[in-house]
C-alpha cells in the first residue's frame, strides 16, 4: 500500500527531491559565516578610514610634539688633564729643557709625560710614567701606536723587540721609525711592574749606536723629585740599588730642568 502513495512520482521528481535537500541545508549553514566576514570587513574599513582622517587633521607642529626628541650624552673621558704644576720626575743627563704635563684617570691613576725637544730634533724623546691602575695594556705595538698618535705622529715601522737591562729591571725595546712631515729613527720602549702598579713607555730618537747603552742610560736617568707616594718612593729606592755604573756619575747628578707645557 505505501508504494501507491509514491506511485504518482516519477524518477526525475525523486531525484530532484533528493538533490535539493542537501543544497538547502548547505546554504542555510553558510549564511552566518558570510555575514561575519562582511561585518568584519566593514568594521576594519571604517577604522582605517577614521585613522586616516585623524592623521590628515594633525598639523606638522603637533606631529613634532608627538615625537620625543632624543638627547645624546657622551660618556665622560677616562683621562682628564691636571693643572700645571712642578713635575714629580726629572731626567738626568739630558741637554735642554724638559716639558712636563700630567693627567689623571677616572680610577685614580696618574700619568706624567716628559718630552725632550721636538720631532726631528737629534735628541727628541718622550717618556710617559704611570702610577696606579689604568687601562689594561695592549701589545707593545698597539701601545706604541696609541702613544705616537696622541702626539700627532705615526709609526711607520716597528722592528723586532728585545729586552734591555735597566735599573728598574728588564725593559722591552725595539727600533722604530716615527713619521709626520718626514721620518725619524727612534727606539721605542715599555716597562711595567704590576705588583707596584708602576710603568712607563715612550721613545728615544737620534741614537744610532749598535748597543743599548744610550737607551739604558736614558732610563737610568729617571729620578723621583716631588712625590709623597710611599709605593712610588719604594720603587725608586729599589731601582737605585740596582743601578749600573756604566752610565757614569753625570747621569746621577745632572738632572735636566723640567718645566710645564707652554700655554697656547
Amino acid at each position: 500500500m505505501p508504494r501507491a502513495v509514491y506511485a504518482e512520482w516519477d524518477e526525475d521528481d525523486v531525484a530532484d527531491w533528493v538533490d535539493e535537500r542537501p543544497s538547502r541545508r548547505l546554504r542555510r549553514k553558510s549564511l552566518p559565516w558570510l555575514r561575519m566576514v562582511l561585518i568584519s570587513t566593514c568594521t576594519i574599513a571604517g577604522l582605517v578610514y577614521v585613522a586616516l582622517e585623524q592623521e590628515q587633521n594633525v598639523t606638522p607642529a603637533e606631529r613634532r610634539k608627538a615625537v620625543p626628541s632624543s638627547v645624546l650624552v657622551a660618556p665622560a673621558p677616562a683621562w682628564k688633564p691636571l693643572p700645571a704644576s712642578p713635575s714629580v720626575y726629572a731626567l738626568a743627563g739630558v741637554s735642554g729643557p724638559v716639558v712636563s704635563e700630567a693627567r689623571e684617570h677616572a680610577d685614580g691613576a696618574r700619568e706624567d709625560t716628559l718630552t725632550v725637544g721636538r720631532f726631528g730634533d737629534f735628541r727628541y724623546a718622550q717618556l710617559a710614567l704611570v702610577q696606579g691602575s689604568a687601562e689594561s695594556p695592549g701589545s707593545f705595538y698597539i701601545d706604541t701606536v696609541r702613544r705616537a698618535a696622541r702626539s700627532g705622529l705615526a709609526v711607520a715601522h716597528l722592528g723586532q723587540s728585545r729586552m734591555v737591562a735597566t735599573k728598574f729591571g728588564s725593559m722591552e725595546a725595539a727600533p722604530m721609525t716615527l713619521a709626520n712631515k718626514g721620518e725619524q729613527s727612534c727606539l721605542a720602549f715599555r716597562f711595567s711592574d704590576p705588583a707596584a702598579m708602576f710603568g712607563f713607555q715612550g721613545w728615544l730618537c737620534g741614537s744610532t749606536a749598535p748597543d743599548d747603552g744610550p737607551l739604558a742610560c736614558f732610563i737610568d736617568g729617571i729620578a723621583l723629585t716631588g712625590s709623597s707616594n710611599p709605593s712610588l718612593k719604594a720603587v725608586f729606592a729599589q731601582a737605585e740599588r740596582g743601578r749600573a755604573d756604566s752610565c757614569g756619575p753625570g747621569a746621577r747628578t745632572a738632572p735636566g730642568a723640567v718645566r710645564p707645557p707652554a700655554r697656547p
